[in-house]
Parts: structure tokens; sequence; C-alpha cells
């Protein structure tokens, strides 16, 4: 059972602002602010047989995580072979979060929208020591900073909409953040990411219409690295996590914390 346990206080910081849209970044006066304003209703998987409930999910991978984990810690060939695999299609996390039926009724009651963000962090499920799964809800033409993930790696379906991402890494000789990718992503099909395949921001490429993505992050991370300035490389800042909304219900945290470092 997945208890409800509160984010526990970040200590006050020397310097610290509220991470707020970037000028740049395309504002619309007609950003939803419930989940049925201009979402399409996509369907479950067509192979009933296969998918899982997000119950299901929620009470299945801790376990995979905690037999994972036993295995790396006896084993530094076993713990290479998972590296090696996350992502791929023998994946045993992708392949079990791949499953979750992405029907409205599966995520509608966390899907919290606010038109003065640039998207929500909406907290489904954590049980604090494996996982953490988010439902992100994207107003149009938004985005993220540019982050890193210290963990062993995000995995992303989209439930609505389309998001686009885009992947960078270090360039040593210029101090900047390079694309290396950039990419639309309209299916439900998992993507994922981690520190050895690059750092990236994530955002709704659609002018109109919103998104909505469920992510899942293993373990759960407090804080992250985001980059305000790709061609600052070496300077980012030390980002606080905290959520609009737990298991449903809107919190009064601000969404980020933002230590410049």
């Amino acid at each position: 059972m997945i208890h409800q346990n509160t984010l526990k206080n970040q200590k006050t910081l020397a310097r610290t602002l509220i991470f707020k849209p970037h000028p740049n970044n395309m504002v619309l006066s007609s950003s939803p602010t419930s989940v049925d304003e201009g979402i399409h209703h996509r369907s479950a998987k067509a192979d009933s047989a296969s998918v899982v409930d997000l119950a299901e999910f929620i009470h299945s991978l801790p376990p995979i995580l905690r037999r994972l984990k036993e295995s790396a810690r006896e084993s530094l060939h076993a713990r290479a072979t998972q590296d090696g695999l996350r992502g791929t299609a023998d994946d045993p996390v992708g392949e079990l979060f791949g499953r979750i039926d992405l029907g409205l009724g599966e995520w509608r009651k966390y899907a919290h929208f606010d038109p003065s963000r640039n998207y929500t962090r909406n907290l489904v499920a954590t049980d604090d020591e494996t996982f953490t799964l988010l439902l992100l809800c994207w107003n149009p033409g938004r985005e993220s900073p540019i982050h890193d993930h210290p963990c062993d790696g995000c995995w992303v379906r989209v439930c609505d909409g389309k998001i686009q991402e885009t992947r960078y890494e270090v360039n040593e000789k210029t101090d900047k953040l390079d694309i290396i990718s950039d990419e639309i992503f309209e299916d439900d099909a998992p993507t994922f990411i981690n520190n050895t395949l690059g750092y990236h921001k994530v955002g709704n490429p659609s002018v109109s219409k919103p998104a909505v993505t469920l992510h899942l992050y293993c373990p759960p991370i407090r804080k992250c690295k985001i980059w305000l300035d790709p061609n600052d490389a070496s300077h980012p800042s030390n980002a606080y996590m905290c959520n609009y909304s737990e298991y449903g219900i809107k919190s009064t945290r601000v969404m980020f914390e933002v230590h410049v470092i």
C-alpha cells in the first residue's frame, strides 16, 4: 500500500528564487483550467490482456525494482547488464510501464492545469524508496528548463496531446550545451532518459492544445540540476522540486525552489 507521505521540508537556502517561465516562452490566454477542456480522450490499448491499471502497476513495480537492486549489489556484471537494458525492449521496468492503461479514467483525477505555469507536477504515487510516478500537465507552447536526472532514469509516456523533447550534451571546449536530438512524440510508447544519454528539456509544441504526460522516476528524486542558459554549461542551478498536487489534491507549495550555484 502506498502511504501519502508529505515531502520533507527543504533547508532554507541562502539564495532562493521561484522558477518562473522564461520571457521568451509562448504564453497563451487560452490555457485550460480543467482536464476535460481541450483534452482528447485516448482509449486503452487494443491488447487488453496485457494492460494493467495504475493500481496494479503501483503494486507490481516495487518488487521488481527491489529484485533488480539486490541483483546489482551482488554482481557488477548484473549492474552493467541492467544499465544496458534500461530503455530497451528487454527493460522489465519499461515493459511494465508501457502496459499501463492510459485511458482518461485512469489519470483524470490527478490532472491539474494552471494557466500561470508552464506545466504542473502532480504526484500519482510514491513509496519514497524505489519510485515516484508523476502526471505532468502542459499548457500550450510551454516547456521545462533543461535538466538532468540524478537517478537510474526517467521513463515517459504521452497520455494526451504531444510533447517535444530536446536532448543536450556538454561541449567541454565551448562550455555550452549542444543539441544532440530534437523529437516530437504523439503516441504513448515509453521513452527513456538518464544522464548517460544526456540532459533534456520537454515541452508542448502545440500552440492551442494542452498535453499530459506520465513520468516514472526510479528511485525518487528531490532535486536536480537545471540550466537556465545553455551557453553556460558549467554553471547550472540546483532545483528542489515540489508538487502542484499530491494524490489528486492540490498543494500550496511552489513547484520549484532554485538555488543558483
